[in-house]
């Protein structure tokens, strides 16, 4: 696996001494699969590979990526972006749908670039190589991200701190879609419904199992995921990040269809379910920013987060390692959409595929 920072970045927010402390962290951990750190912006990194010295921007992490596969194709197999959207950013994308009244979002952030290896639409939307992000806090103190690097999940994942099976956070409303998910989900399953339960500091435990499915409401900046109450008219925190802890979510991997589920600019473990759950050791795929789950109408049928959980749980449960699975997900939900190339579902399945991202070891089998 590739796992790609970028120098300058971190020098300036932690310093020359932090710089040369955290890549000894990644360093070390890189050994344990046989990884290689590569810092796009170190010419000394670059060189050692025989590439010329690159920048940090989203097109020179791009190019440096496709240039390593090119001469390395088993080193650059699959991706582990190193740092959070300050060292290196997101890809920003113009959001496919174009009604503001619909989506708010005038951009979506996406890591399917850095796994794409010709610029094409395909590969943009389903990316060839498996992409995941060691997801540290932009203002996360030093020993915090050391901590993290030390904490991520190899390879071979062993034993969860949770029991068997999946544990899912539903809101009430969306129960009937969230059942085409879980039969591709392992058993025993523990379903919680909102309104009427909120997985907070008290009710923790109900976490600990090996795979956490959420399907509730999620809002930009809000550091809780909600369900909607028909009797006070409003939305209620379901799943607050004090409610996540390692004791319970170790080792474990999440999906969020939340809207936002995945967003981490500026955002800290104290302030977003993402990133407390990768503090916490659990893998971690949600989207950027609104999302898009089942719709039914008369002349509409839009399943898109939907689709793609179900895809992605049916390819771990077959073996697939975690960043493949994704892949493998984004693929049949890419070649499912084929016929939908037009008119106003395909801008819809276009922004899912875009946004959904590993917040987590690609290589990771659970």
């Amino acid at each position: 696996m590739l796992i790609i920072t970028a120098r300058d970045p971190l020098v300036l927010r932690y310093g020359s001494i932090g710089y040369d402390r955290l890549r000894a962290a990644l360093d070390t951990w890189a050994v344990v699969d046989a990884d290689r750190v590569l810092a796009v912006d170190d010419p000394a990194d670059m060189q050692n590979l025989g590439l010329a010295p690159g920048v940090s921007t989203p097109t020179g992490v791009q190019s440096a990526i496709r240039e390593v596969y090119r001469r390395f194709p088993s080193l650059a197999s699959s991706v582990l972006i190193a740092g959070g959207n300050s060292i290196v950013p997101f890809v920003p994308i113009p959001n496919p749908v174009q009604d503001r009244s619909v989506d708010p979002d005038n951009t979506v952030l996406s890591d399917n670039p850095y796994g794409a290896l010709v610029d094409s639409l395909q590969e943009q939307l389903a990316p060839t190589l498996p992409v995941g992000r060691l997801a540290a806090p932009d203002a996360a103190p030093l020993n915090d991200f050391i901590a993290l690097i030390e904490g991520l999940p190899h390879r071979a994942q062993g034993t969860t701190v949770g029991q068997p099976g999946s544990a899912l956070v539903i809101n009430d409303d969306w129960t009937s879609f969230s059942g085409r998910v879980a039969i591709a989900m392992p058993e025993p399953q523990v379903w919680h419904i909102a309104p009427g339960y909120e997985m907070n500091s008290a009710t923790r435990q109900d976490a600990a199992r090996s795979v956490l499915y959420f399907n509730l409401h999620g809002f930009t900046g809000d550091p809780d995921w909600k369900c909607w109450s028909d009797v006070q008219r409003n939305f209620i925190s379901t799943v607050t990040p004090d409610g996540l802890d390692r004791s319970c979510v170790g080792g474990s991997l999440s999906f969020a269809e939340c809207c936002y589920g995945a967003q981490i600019a500026g955002r800290t473990a104290d302030n977003s379910c993402a990133l407390k759950l990768v503090r916490e050791g659990a893998n971690f795929i949600g989207a950027t920013g609104l999302a898009f789950g089942s719709y039914i109408a008369s002349d509409l049928m839009l399943e898109d987060a939907d689709f793609l959980a179900r895809a992605f749980f049916a390819s771990v449960q077959g073996g697939q390692p975690v960043g493949s699975a994704l892949r493998t997900a984004q693929k049949l939900y890419f070649n499912d959409a084929a016929e939908a190339r037009s008119g106003d579902v395909w801008q819809y399945k276009q922004k899912t595929l875009l946004q959904f991202v590993l917040l987590g070891n690609p290589q990771t089998v659970h």
